[in-house]
């Protein structure tokens, strides 16, 4: 399959999706231009905003018990969400638990991106899963790969979007905000080769993390 199909069948995902008021309507994003592009890609893969291939679950204020996800719940070394939930009464909400997400999503914190601290939602919850409004929440569209979406915001091409000058706003804690991390742009390939890459990386990965700690 080409990523150009691929794209398209997101793309009706997304309408059906926003005809049915599951999810809001999107503001429209600006063109990709050859200087938004840091690499080539095969002619089979797509550079695609951000944005066009995920969607987020809405925000709410907790009115539940709920089980809090911020910043402290991440392993940023493993990339994944600490054994131990937070469990927290509404009243006890923080003013930052607000965003929705479930099983699945992916989780980026957008505030100081050079610490790493995003991962998947890898665990079911008896209660809401509410994370703190420092995350940016994606849901994948069908045909996207949640772990292929996470690696390449661990990858050295999205580090230097994200902590660049003009997107990485503030001295103590820079942070990208939410317009500029949607309009990143990414490279969409078809669903079999994110598939094969996924497992090379997961097969590598631990591979190269032993030799570091082995130096």
């Amino acid at each position: 399959g080409t990523a150009d199909a691929l794209y398209e069948a997101i793309q009706q995902e997304k309408a059906r999706l926003i005809a049915e008021k599951k999810i809001k309507k999107e503001k429209p994003l600006p063109p990709i231009t050859e200087e938004d592009i840091p690499f080539d890609i095969p002619d089979t893969w797509k550079w695609v905003r951000l944005r066009a291939i995920v969607y987020d679950r809405g925000q709410t204020k907790p009115t539940e018990k709920f089980s809090y996800i911020d910043i402290g719940s991440i392993d940023n070394m493993k990339q994944r969400l600490n054994m131990e939930e937070k469990i927290l009464e509404p009243e006890k909400a923080p003013s930052r638990a607000r965003k929705i997400v479930d099983y699945g999503d992916v989780i980026y914190s957008t505030v100081r991106p050079y610490l790493h601290n995003a991962c998947i939602i890898d665990r079911k919850s008896d209660y809401p899963q509410i994370a703190s409004t420092g995350f940016a929440a994606m849901t994948c569209c069908q045909g996207v790969l949640n772990k292929f979406l996470l690696f390449y915001l661990l990858s050295p091409s999205f580090d230097a979007y994200a902590n660049s000058n003009q997107n990485a706003k503030g001295v103590a804690y820079p942070a990208i905000n939410d317009q500029n991390f949607y309009r990143a742009v990414i490279p969409l390939p078809p669903l079999a080769e994110q598939q094969r890459i996924v497992a090379k990386l997961e097969e590598l990965l631990p591979l190269a993390e032993r030799i570091r700690s082995a130096r």
